[in-house]
């Protein structure tokens, strides 16, 4: 990437606490509305969607966050975008955020099954569609949430017209316990009623999260992020179920199996050079897959210097990343 194709609006560090006081929050509240979206086909629940209205809108974009994670995380990611004429919709998942939940205990992630999250998103999608016709619609997803993008990419192929993947959950990491012993031991906890159960090490949240250890490079956001869960308990959701590991593992199988034959929509994947969560290989793999026999292409970009938030990382990062973004979206 030429200098010139650098992204100049980012929100720098040593103005990062003011500037998201004093104008970007404000300014996204003055825009902002919400709806909850009753699911299908039960209608047990409801999925809580923020949207923001752009000035002179040349698209429209929908957010697909990550695991754990909420609305309220993503302010500046929603603000570059209308900055840049797109309108944006934030659809928070089964069990995060204002949500629905399958679980009364609020740090725990719980999944049923491996394709709620792309049901939920699609039936969000088609709404947004509907009520801005001739418009495209663009997808921006995160990890889980990338995950969830290519599988609503791969059941409705023409619905969006280019998809962002930044880290996205191709397959999840394990830590210390090897994938497929991991799966297998999910499988059997999901078999023996004990779905619900934390998965073994995990714990529920307790607000002792260290910058250090975190996924990300920039400690102001890293600390904003971190008060905004502290003091809402909405926000706390912080260890998966053995459910939702298990379902994992079968959004992972169709992804590499299948999904990547059908995804008709061009695709920009962001790799973090290190990251602890979710894996690179398979990543690649995939990638790999869709350039070699699928219907589109698939761009993948090595971030070198990141973790796994690619977005929460330093200024000259932050400003090569946005400006692959809007190349994409605007090329």
């Amino acid at each position: 990437m030429q200098r010139d194709d650098r992204y100049r609006k980012i929100i720098h560090e040593n103005e990062y606490v003011l500037k998201m006081q004093n104008e970007v929050l404000p300014y996204l509240e003055r825009r902002v509305s919400e709806a909850w979206i009753p699911c299908a086909p039960e209608n047990r629940g409801r999925v809580h969607v923020l949207r923001y209205l752009a000035d002179k809108a040349r698209g429209v974009v929908v957010i697909s966050h990550g695991f754990s994670e909420s609305a309220q995380k993503y302010p500046e990611l929603i603000y570059y975008f209308l900055q840049e004429h797109y309108h944006v919709y934030f659809p928070e998942h089964c069990g995060h955020g204002l949500s629905y939940r399958l679980t009364d205990d609020p740090s725990l992630v719980h999944l049923d099954r491996w394709n709620r999250y792309s049901r939920d998103f699609l039936r969000v999608s088609r709404l947004i569609r509907k009520a801005h016709p001739g418009m495209p619609l663009y997808l921006f997803a995160h990890s889980m949430g990338g995950a969830v993008a290519a599988i609503a990419a791969a059941r409705e192929p023409y619905i969006y017209k280019k998809v962002i993947l930044s880290s996205p959950m191709i397959r999840p990491l394990t830590g210390n316990v090897p994938y497929p012993a991991a799966i297998r031991i999910s499988r059997a906890a999901c078999r023996t009623g004990r779905e619900m159960k934390y998965v073994a090490g995990q714990k529920p949240y307790d607000g002792t999260e260290q910058f250090e250890t975190s996924s990300g490079l920039s400690c102001p956001r890293f600390e904003r992020y971190k008060e905004i869960r502290r003091n809402n308990i909405e926000c706390r959701t912080f260890s998966p179920s053995y459910g939702w590991l298990y379902n994992a593992a079968k959004m992972n199988w169709y992804l590499q199996r299948s999904a990547w034959k059908d995804i008709a929509a061009p695709i920009l994947l962001f790799q973090a050079e290190t990251d602890s969560l979710v894996s690179l290989k398979a990543q690649d793999i995939f990638a790999e897959k869709i350039n070699n026999c699928g219907k589109t292409s698939c761009t993948l970009i090595r971030m070198a210097g990141t973790k796994h938030e690619i977005f929460n990382a330093q200024d000259d990062i932050l400003e090569t990343y946005w400006g692959h973004v809007f190349g994409f979206l605007k090329g």
